[in-house]
């Protein structure tokens, strides 16, 4: 008899456990962290599978390492990592790769390649951490076109070690069709940081919902991806390249891709210029700019709606809120701001027109 209660117990405790772990979503569930300026957005898919593109700056107390931890611990239904996209070497993008592969099982990694083009001690810190971990890590090194393989979700590479798609990503409205922008495109001198020309960029689909993910990719270097065509032809949201600087997000990159959504992964000082807010609003069919920080750069007027601001703050050990966006099959979905609870339904959108002017 007691033998037998002692199993039941046992069983009890099994099933607690079970009824306790996370639930796969009903819709494709994107979270945008907020890492100061850094990158690290997780999607979770409704068939339990997780993606993390970018891993946040590390360091400072293991900040946005914790801020990570947190939100999968939260949303996962296996407390994994499946796969993680490094899409550069920066410490702002590869800066948590070797914490986060402590904390979970990380089974697939992908990233441009076991070598840097910046040499200096301050920007090979976090690349060399990383190299720690890399030579013992599942690794694929995609080249532009390839795909990850994700069940009911298409994730293909743009751009990676410095080449670009040569033709149109298949499927997508105006892919592939002239871009009569490209005519006033004007190259611009960029800074000298080599390892953001290298990065991986990525087009996300979920049935017809449609996101641009080119991290750091440079203004120069996206003119190929638009011009003479528009290979990438147009989405719903575009994660703004460059932290939202005037260093990527030509008019010619963004107007051709028609978003109806932006979101930017800035800090209260970084990212989030003037040029930037210019080029996204002024882009035909737009609609809203969400923000992960108040940008200090640029004045109240041209921020968005504080609605539409995951954090506030920025005095030293504030709150990193993130945004949410949940995406449904036929195209449509939904924005939640963490901090304050609003939510915004996009619907279904149209097959956009070409770019013209």
């Amino acid at each position: 008899m007691r033998k037998t209660a002692m199993l039941i117990v046992v069983i009890g405790v099994g099933a607690q456990i079970a009824l306790a772990q996370n639930k796969p979503p009903a819709t494709l569930d994107i979270y945008f962290i907020d890492t100061e300026g850094g990158q690290a957005t997780l999607f979770v898919t409704p068939g339990g599978e997780t993606l993390l593109f970018d891993t946040g700056t590390g360091g400072d107390n293991n900040r946005d390492a914790d801020r990570i931890t947190a939100i999968v611990k939260d949303v996962a239904v296996e407390q994994q990592l499946d796969q993680v996209i490094v899409s550069h070497y920066h410490g702002d993008h590869v800066g948590n790769a070797a914490e986060l592969s402590r904390r979970f099982p990380i089974r697939h990694f992908w990233d441009h390649g076991g070598w840097t083009v910046e040499g200096q001690t301050n920007r090979r810190a976090a690349f060399d951490t990383y190299m720690s971990i890399r030579g013992t890590a599942n690794v694929t090194v995609p080249k532009p076109g390839a795909k990850i393989p994700i069940a009911g979700l298409e994730v293909t590479f743009i751009s990676s070690a410095g080449e670009v798609i040569t033709g149109p990503v298949a499927g997508l409205p105006g892919a592939g069709e002239p871009n009569p922008l490209c005519r006033d495109f004007m190259p611009r001198v960029q800074d000298a940081t080599p390892e953001n020309a290298v990065t991986l960029g990525a087009m996300i689909r979920y049935g017809n919902f449609r996101m641009l993910d080119l991290s750091d990719l440079v203004w120069n270097n996206e003119k190929a991806l638009v011009c003479p065509r528009n290979l990438l032809g147009t989405v719903d949201v575009y994660h703004t390249s460059r932290h939202g600087t005037d260093l990527a997000g030509s008019p010619a990159m963004v107007h051709a891709i028609h978003p109806r959504v932006a979101i930017m992964n800035n800090g209260a000082m970084k990212g989030g210029t003037k040029g930037t807010f210019e080029i996204v609003r002024s882009s035909p069919g737009f609609q809203d700019f969400w923000q992960l920080h108040y940008s200090e750069a640029v004045s109240k007027e041209i921020n968005s709606p504080e609605a539409f601001i995951a954090t506030m703050e920025s005095a030293p050990g504030h709150k990193g809120y993130y945004l949410k966006l949940s995406a449904r099959t036929d195209g449509s979905f939904t924005m939640t701001n963490e901090r304050n609870g609003f939510t915004k339904d996009y619907p279904a959108a149209r097959i956009a027109a070409p770019a013209s002017r």
